[in-house]
């Protein structure tokens, strides 16, 4: 129950209390008014705590279904979270640059393409229709099987500097249906 519902309530049994001695005085005005005055505090105090309790299920309600829906994602996607390798050539050091000046680095738009790298095979990630670098060797045997099932790339680049030069790496967030 919320402080001002209680307030109300007690306001509204002050006012009861204290309209029975009027009666018993003769000032039966008075005594209406205090009973009058008692019963709108008690019904605004109620109308307040019902909406609150109401805002209060509504709120269960949609953090039930929230995770529900969460829970339902989960069970039938998968996520990994991998870094970007061979990001460090010029051209698509040039490239992250761009991409990090205009969206911050953050939430841009990937794919994924395989393909072989010196006869083995490989995973190509891009951005923006240009090749931003590889997905790791190490990292090939968990993607490559998932590879036709990818639902999502989002790509995050971040910068650092080495030497007074601005060094810019992506990692990526794939999402995929299981």
């Amino acid at each position: 129950m919320k402080k001002s519902s209680i307030v109300l309530f007690i306001l509204a049994a002050l006012f009861l209390i204290c309209s029975v001695p009027m009666f018993t005085e003769g000032n039966v005005g008075a005594g209406v008014c205090g009973i009058v005055l008692a019963a709108v505090l008690a019904f605004v105090g109620y109308a307040k705590n019902k909406k609150a309790k109401q805002a209060a299920e509504e709120a269960a309600h949609k953090q039930a279904e929230e995770e529900a829906r969460k829970a339902e994602f989960a069970a039938k996607h998968g996520v990994l979270s991998l870094s970007v390798a061979g990001v460090t050539f010029d051209n698509r050091q040039r490239i992250l640059a761009t991409l990090y000046k205009d969206s911050d680095g953050i939430g841009i738009n990937g794919t994924l393409e395989e393909s072989e790298y010196e006869g083995e095979p490989a995973c190509r990630v891009y951005a923006d229709s240009e090749i931003i670098g590889y997905i790791r060797k190490s990292d090939l045997p968990e993607v490559l099987p998932i590879l036709d099932s990818v639902e999502d790339v989002t790509l995050t680049i971040d910068n650092f500097t080495d030497d007074g030069t601005k060094i810019y790496n992506a990692s990526a967030r794939i999402t995929y249906a299981k």
